[in-house]
């Protein structure tokens, strides 16, 4: 439910989907619009427009090959599968 002052929401939903397509390049204008807010925001703290490194999680790239059948519950701090039926 959106608030009362927002119009119908048909209207805020069929702007979103024009704005949500993607164009040729495969780019939508909210995409075109966050990367400028982004570059605007980095420019404004005086950082270059474009972060320069990445992390990667050790553990992470150790287990990549493997991952896709399991999962971690945190509460139990152990591994368990993914594949258990309800």
């Amino acid at each position: 439910m959106l608030p009362s002052d927002y119009p119908p929401w048909q209207s805020v939903y069929y702007h979103f989907r024009v704005w949500s397509e993607k164009d040729e390049a495969g780019i939508s204008i909210l995409d075109r619009v966050l990367q400028k807010l982004v570059k605007q925001i980095r420019n404004e703290d005086l950082r270059r427009d474009k972060t320069t490194f990445g992390i990667v999680d050790a553990q992470s790239v150790q287990n990549a090959d493997t991952a896709e059948g399991k999962g971690y519950d945190a509460g139990k701090k152990s591994p368990e599968s993914n594949d258990t039926l309800l």
